[in-house]
């Protein structure tokens, strides 16, 4: 099955980011599985937040600060971030251009 973002359900968050589902029980029947293309504009960010499934992003574009945990570091492109089930996260984007990653839950 060949998913399309452009054919993807869309959403807009007034803190900038802008997300694409692609892959999930919604779009395609995956029974364990989420995959989600993530764009966050510049002075954007996803706010520190926790869920139960582990989670990993893939930066492919631009860079931000990414929050795991009590740690804070710089990403960017080409960066792997493991979150483990349960700990807090975010990520914020003050540079320039468009930060793109994809999440896997």
């Amino acid at each position: 099955m060949i998913l399309k973002k452009g054919k993807s359900p869309r959403y807009v968050r007034d803190e900038g980011i802008t997300s694409y589902l692609l892959a999930s029980p919604r779009t395609c029947g995956a029974e364990h599985l989420t995959l989600t293309l993530v764009e966050i504009a510049p002075g954007g960010e996803q706010r520190i937040h926790r869920h139960d499934p582990e989670q990993i992003y893939f930066v492919f574009e631009g860079g931000g600060l990414m929050t795991v945990g009590d740690n804070e570091e710089r990403v960017t492109a080409g960066d792997c971030i493991f979150i483990p089930a349960g700990v807090r996260h975010g990520l914020k984007n003050g540079g320039q251009a468009v930060l793109k990653y994809v999440s896997a839950t």
